[in-house]
């Protein structure tokens, strides 16, 4: 129940005050002065001042005082209800005012009414702090992401596109993440990038096993969330996380890549605003990837009907250890000349290949870090294998030098 303080000079008065209110279940101190109370109020819950007291304070210069420092509700006793002492007392903003003489039934509804307002009063000023707080945060995180997207606007290197991506769910609070690669060619998904605290390395997860929840992000093309994560056994990717996110990154309608995010802290838990924000930074990464992504058309530069003199088998791959690429593109030409599409990626500028070897439908990229038409830097090798896959996808046959 409540502490009262009751601050009255005439001790038998203040005695019948303490009588009423102990027996309606509060409990009750008493001081005879304006000093004594403003020493004794902080262990207060609710303040009863007699607006007129003996000593150097009256009732409402003490009230002031205490309301300098805290804001313990105050209801004036007075037996005085003038309007100039309503005045004064209005500046002290008390909860209630009583005019001596009372009745118990009277004191109690007064008391009761302003430790009910006093409560509402409370929750109100703590919901516009956390309210303020939640304004701060969201438009801390709305600016975070805004600064993303004009980074990622600016970037064209895939390895500094997904770094970036991962210093924003860094700056956003979160305190592992890690990004994973779809191989449609051995339906995997694979680690390829990570920050935090104990991100696990070097973990393909097979897109079959869908008790990874990864692997269900995937192949349902949506978000898999969890705040109590409780992985299966001998299915742990994320050591030690209370809460788990998958998001995937999409590209053309297909998932390119998942970002996954979880907390090691209960404090820390993912939240569904949380999971908001990543579903907007993965939108942002999978249009970064489609923007910068470059596509290679399977054509071949004929179909001679004479014999291939340089059969390779499908699915292999061949080292030719020579030091000018001469064999090499002797190779190459001899199978796009009869029927297969060709794909070259060399250090030597596309335009002097083309000349030299007669090349006019055989896309080509200039394995270079110059900002030029159909470069790519060498800096840039998922998006190389990418590009790579891509290619071999849209069409049965096809050599790549």
């Amino acid at each position: 129940m409540a502490h009262i303080l009751v601050v009255e000079d005439e001790w038998i008065v203040a005695e019948d005050i303490q009588r009423s209110l102990e027996n309606s279940g509060y409990t009750v101190s008493i001081a005879s002065s304006g000093e004594e109370a403003i020493k004794i109020a902080e262990k207060s819950d609710l303040i009863l001042m007699d607006i007129v007291l003996k000593g150097g304070l009256d009732g409402i210069q003490a009230a002031l005082q205490i309301h300098s420092k805290r804001d313990t509700p105050i209801v004036f006793l007075t037996a005085y209800a003038d309007e100039e002492t309503l005045q004064r007392a209005k500046r002290a903003d008390p909860h209630g005012y009583l005019v001596k003489p009372f009745e118990d039934r009277e004191l109690y509804a007064t008391v009761e009414m302003a430790l009910h307002r006093y409560s509402l009063e409370k929750k109100v000023k703590e919901s516009k702090k956390w309210l303020e707080r939640e304004v701060k945060e969201r438009s801390r995180r709305i600016e975070i992401l805004l600064n993303t997207r004009q980074a990622l606007q600016k970037e064209k290197t895939w390895e500094n596109g997904l770094l970036i991506i991962t210093d924003c769910v860094e700056q956003l609070g979160f305190e592992r993440c890690s990004i994973f690669l779809v191989n449609p060619v051995k339906k995997t998904l694979d680690y390829h990038f990570g920050k935090g605290v104990d991100f696990t390395e070097d973990v393909s997860i097979l897109l079959r096993d869908t008790d990874y929840l990864g692997a269900r992000c995937v192949l349902e093309k949506k978000t898999v969330y969890t705040r109590e994560y409780v992985p299966k056994k001998g299915k742990l990717i994320v050591p030690e996380s209370t809460s788990l996110a998958w998001i995937p990154i999409m590209v053309q309608n297909e998932v390119f890549a998942a970002l996954q995010v979880s907390s090691t802290t209960r404090e820390h838990q993912i939240t569904e605003e949380d999971v908001k924000d990543l579903e907007i930074l993965a939108g942002m990464c999978g249009a970064f990837i489609d923007r910068t992504r470059l596509l290679v058309e399977p054509i071949p530069e004929g179909t001679l009907d004479t014999e291939i003199e340089h059969w390779l088998e499908p699915a292999e791959g061949y080292l030719v250890l020579e030091k000018e690429a001469e064999k090499s593109f002797e190779i190459l030409v001899d199978l796009v000349t009869h029927g297969i599409p060709g794909f070259v990626i060399s250090r030597v500028f596309p335009e002097k290949i083309q000349k030299k070897y007669n090349l006019v439908k055989t896309p080509m990229f200039w394995l270079s870090r110059f900002e030029k038409e159909n470069t790519i830097s060498p800096d840039s090798i998922s998006k190389l294998v990418y590009i790579i896959r891509d290619f071999t996808k849209k069409s049965e046959e096809s050599v790549i030098l």
